[in-house]
């Protein structure tokens, strides 16, 4: 409650019972909700007066607070429960990403409570969601295996281009050899040209063999690029689709 600016001071649950600070942090979460009207209705500074009503939507199986023992006396368990709704709202609001790096910031141990009330909440949530409407489990269900089917054939396609790199890595070195091979025999055909005339017939036919080995090379060399772009391309509509289904599981 420390991290929302209020200028108010909180040294305890006292200062929270009221439940004038704890509304405050709500308008500064959604002042289009939670807006000055709404503000007004809250009772400030009349200890005396515990029965302030509370605007909340029933989560399934979470005790919900119990506001009058909170303002009658202060109940930590009680008000641990509502500050746990407003944490709920601070993580869900349009300001979340502001709210969810203040918890960031914030010491680890810290931060593990908070998460831990932010699963809770979450997990009721979608406990409420699934018995309102069973059918978004079945959904649900097919487009996660969808989403796994995907991502294995994005898998296997990724490794076939990774073993299709390293075959054109391994051709493209042979070429290479290939290539400083024939420029040392071409280099020694030229001494053996200018000493024995009669040898150069078979060091010209010797270095033919060795072009046409090259040139066997390198249209192996462009068939495997070929493949690899044509898996390239279907790895690119993979990652579409991916994208799409995560869409989709996020909706």
């Amino acid at each position: 409650m420390k991290t929302f600016d209020l200028n108010r001071p909180i040294n305890g649950a006292d200062d929270l019972s009221d439940g004038v600070i704890i509304a405050m942090s709500l308008k500064n979460i959604d002042a289009n909700h939670f807006n000055d009207t709404w503000l007004q209705k809250i009772t400030i500074n009349e200890k005396d007066n515990y029965r302030i009503k509370i605007l909340g939507q029933p989560i399934v199986n979470f005790q919900m607070p119990d506001v009058y023992m909170i303002a009658e006396s202060a109940n930590e368990v009680e008000l641990s429960r509502l500050l746990q709704l407003v944490l709920g709202c601070a993580v869900n609001c349009e300001r979340k990403r502001c709210y969810i790096e203040h918890i960031r910031s914030m010491e680890e141990s810290v931060q593990h409570i908070l998460m831990n009330a932010i699963q809770e909440l979450m997990n009721q949530e979608y406990q409420m969601i699934k018995e309102r409407h069973p059918e978004i489990e079945d959904q649900l269900k097919h487009v996660l295996e969808e989403l796994n089917h995907t991502i294995k054939v994005k898998d296997e396609i990724e490794n076939h281009c990774h073993e299709l790199d390293r075959q054109i890595a391994v051709l493209q070195n042979d070429n290479l050899d290939l290539i400083q091979e024939v420029a040392c025999l071409n280099e020694r055909i030229q001494q053996y040209e200018r000493a024995k005339n009669a040898e150069e017939a078979s060091y010209i036919c010797f270095n033919n063999l060795q072009q046409q080995r090259i040139q066997s090379q390198q249209d192996e060399i462009s068939e495997l690029e070929i493949t690899l772009q044509d898996y390239r391309a279907k790895l690119d509509i993979l990652h579409d689709e991916n994208k799409e289904l995560f869409k989709k599981v996020d909706s």
